[in-house]
């Protein structure tokens, strides 16, 4: 019976490491002098080992008369939108991909880690790639769009989880 209980306990305290997306589902609202910025997040579900979340981002400026925005991710300036949403992948063992906002004085960036790999993630090789995105307003829309502002790979040995924990802890 001990062997029973140990087991169940054993059980009940494993968490699976791949459950590390920065934002739960439903709406988290991060407030900055500027206005407020709404993190969606979703869960998809397939019923197997491919489900994710996704992040939609909103943007509601401080001044009068502002409506919501849905926030795209541009590559540049002068892009058309491509992507409205950031998908949060895993392994069964560890994160992919994973985003995070931080608040840096006066800009407010979007952080996605994506590792990259040649074969599979688990190949000795494979490395983290930051996307750093800065929220902007579009001048001749009047709009707020994510623009891409930099990309850098990190240094081996460091995964997805650490790249987010480590911007945030600035």
């Amino acid at each position: 019976m001990k062997i029973f209980w140990l087991l169940m306990l054993l059980c009940l305290s494993w968490v699976p490491a791949a459950q590390a997306q920065q934002y739960a589902s439903g709406n988290t609202d991060i407030r900055t002098s500027q206005g407020t910025l709404r993190v969606n997040s979703g869960y998809v579900s397939h019923f197997n080992a491919h489900s994710f979340h996704v992040y939609t981002f909103q943007y509601h400026p401080a001044s009068d008369g502002a409506v919501w925005n849905q926030l795209p991710l541009l590559p540049s300036s002068e892009a058309p939108p491509t992507e409205f949403l950031v998908k949060v992948t895993a392994t069964a063992d560890f994160p992919l991909r994973d985003a995070r906002v931080v608040v840096e004085s006066n800009d407010v960036a979007l952080y996605v880690a994506q590792l990259k790999f040649k074969t599979t993630p688990y190949d000795e090789d494979s490395t983290v790639e930051m996307y750093r995105y800065l929220l902007k307003q579009q001048p001749d829309e009047e709009r707020w769009v994510w623009v891409l502002d930099t990309t850098r790979l990190l240094p081996k040995g460091v995964n997805v989880t650490q790249a987010l924990t480590r911007i945030s802890n600035r």
